[in-house]
């Protein structure tokens, strides 16, 4: 008898432990991702329209009447400007005139304005929309940089702070961050009212507010960005887009464009110094190209 009891003491008391064990690995916390771990940058693969969620309000899109084609869609079909759906919900009144006037340009044989194309920064969340080059990230434990190869724009992301009591608005406003488990949660605000908030010329007011999730999936090979933007005096209600970056140097082998292959493999590694500023004549004569921006006095 005292045998049996003594069995039974040991397999509860391993049935105990093994009870603890499996409830610690399910308590255990994910760990901090790693987004400089390939030695690469990231490469943008949504294109220059955020992807649509996939329940409640998104982004407003291309016009169905006016396709898009971009540069790298369709080898061989001329490429055509951005026409955004003015008609979209989403948009207060305002905001839908706006898309539209800038559609009438496009409709009366003007360029749209890019803003990297013209050395302007793209501002938030449309920066994430340029897909031409890549971007870096620089992880410490007070600070994460967001870098962009085109002119070296630089985010930085302040960590585990409140947001400034008395904000200035500037170029991609005031982003402070923690993590979530394996997701690097952004919240940003003061973003500067020139910007856009996507590649359509769709504008935003000082209320922007604008949070973003960066995790992982796919074993790691994408970079999946969701952004939250939230602005009343714009939109109608809040909506959320999606961005996703590939590893650049495997992105780049799965792009058909001649010689681009060397965009990865320069001697000097990945992340080139390709300044906007080099070049400041438009390619397009009869074109009133937006200029070059230039600092008139110091910002300091």
């Amino acid at each position: 008898m005292s045998r049996m009891v003594l069995m039974g003491g040991v397999a509860l008391a391993a049935s105990f432990v093994m009870g603890a064990t499996a409830i610690g690995a399910a308590q255990q916390p994910k760990p901090i991702p790693n987004f400089m771990f390939t030695g690469s940058g990231w490469l943008g693969q949504g294109g220059t329209n955020f992807i649509q969620p996939k329940s409640g309000p998104g982004p407003i899109k291309n016009d169905p009447k006016f396709p898009y084609v971009g540069n790298n869609d369709t080898p061989g079909n001329q490429s055509t400007e951005r026409v955004g759906d003015a008609n979209d919900p989403i948009l207060q009144p305002w905001a839908a005139e706006v898309v539209r006037q800038h559609n009438d340009l496009v409709h009366k044989g003007r360029r749209s304005f890019v803003a990297q194309a013209r050395c302007w920064p793209g501002g938030g969340p449309a920066q994430l929309l340029f897909p031409a080059e890549p971007i870096f990230f620089i992880q410490r434990p007070q600070e994460v940089h967001i870098i962009w190869q085109r002119d070296h724009h630089v985010r930085r992301v302040m960590m585990n702070v409140p947001h400034a009591a008395n904000l200035k608005p500037s170029w991609f406003g005031e982003s402070v961050g923690h993590y979530e488990g394996d997701t690097l949660v952004v919240d940003t605000i003061g973003i500067d009212e020139r910007t856009w908030v996507d590649g359509f010329g769709t504008p935003h007011t000082k209320e922007l507010h604008v949070v973003e999730r960066f995790r992982l999936i796919e074993g790691g090979a994408v970079l999946e960005a969701t952004v939250h933007v939230e602005d009343p005096g714009a939109f109608t209600a809040p909506w959320t887009g999606v961005q996703r970056f590939r590893q650049y140097e495997a992105a780049v082998r799965q792009m058909q464009v001649q010689g681009i292959a060397q965009l990865a493999s320069a001697p000097e590694g990945p992340l080139q110094e390709l300044i906007c500023a080099d070049n400041p004549s438009s390619f397009f004569d009869n074109q009133d190209a937006k200029p070059i921006p230039q600092a008139r006095v110091p910002d300091f």
